[in-house]
């Protein structure tokens, strides 16, 4: 197969994590992590409880549970993740909501690494973009005339 897809249709309810090295698309209920190897896809009547791990992830129904994509999240405009996201790039259409923090950028889409022991994930912070000088502001014109 040159392009594998995985679907799970809007009558299904997964409990436990969904792991694939190709794309997913999500029309029903997923309660559990999805680790894809391809691009995720959460349709816009489909849920999904847990954390999301892929290339790129359009989320038009329901997350709640963090979002790690490697490209692009796109959050269409019925879309809602409710969740801390780490993306290379992040596009909301409007009416779309994110209710969570963002870390952006290449730094913030590399898969994170486990604290050793403890289960916790180390997120380093996001080291801060110098600030661009401001451009000079002209002298206002004085006017002489009364």
């Amino acid at each position: 197969m040159a392009n594998p897809q995985n679907f799970i249709s809007e009558d299904t309810t997964i409990k436990g994590s969904v792991t694939t090295a190709s794309s997913l698309t999500v029309a029903g209920a997923v309660e559990g992590d999805i680790n894809a190897g391809g691009d995720v896809v959460i349709l816009a009547d489909a849920s999904v409880k847990g954390d999301i791990s892929g290339p790129a992830v359009t989320v038009s129904g329901k997350v709640e549970g963090r979002v790690n994509a490697s490209g692009r999240l796109l959050i269409t405009a019925r879309g809602f993740v409710h969740g801390d996201i780490s993306v290379r790039s992040l596009l909301i259409e409007e009416g779309g909501t994110l209710q969570g923090q963002c870390s952006m950028g290449a730094a913030a889409a590399t898969p994170k690494t486990a604290a050793p022991g403890n289960g916790r994930l180390i997120v380093p912070p996001p080291s801060p973009a110098p600030l661009a000088a401001p451009a000079p502001v002209p002298p206002r014109p004085t006017t002489t005339d009364r």
